[in-house]
C-alpha cells in the first residue's frame, strides 16, 4: 500500500506496520535523481499515521497564534482527506 498525502509526505505498509515518510529526491549515488522514502514514524494503525502527520506538521508550521493553529489543523485534515477519498 501507498498513500501519497501531500508532496512532503506518504505513507506505506508491509506485513506487520504502516509507516510515514518523507519523500526526498536523492541528489547523487545510484539513486540519483530519484525519489527516496526517509521513514519517520511506525504505526500499527491508518488512524495514528493520519494524527502523526497532523502533528508533525503543525510542530513545523508558522502558526503564531490560536486561531492560525486551527487554519493549520483544518489545512492539513482536508489535504489528508482528499488523499485518502476513494
Amino acid at each position: 500500500m501507498r498513500i501519497d498525502i501531500n508532496e512532503k509526505y506518504c505513507i506505506t505498509s508491509d506485513s506487520m506496520q504502516m509507516i510515514v515518510s518523507e519523500k526526498t529526491i536523492a541528489k547523487s549515488g545510484e539513486k540519483g535523481g530519484q525519489e527516496v522514502l526517509r521513514n519517520m514514524a511506525y504505526c500499527s494503525k491508518l488512524n495514528q499515521c493520519f494524527k502523526w502527520l497532523l502533528h508533525r506538521q503543525i510542530r513545523e508550521s508558522d502558526a503564531k497564534g490560536y486561531k492560525e493553529v486551527l487554519a493549520e489543523i483544518e489545512r492539513i485534515e482536508k489535504e489528508i482527506d482528499l488523499a485518502v477519498t476513494i
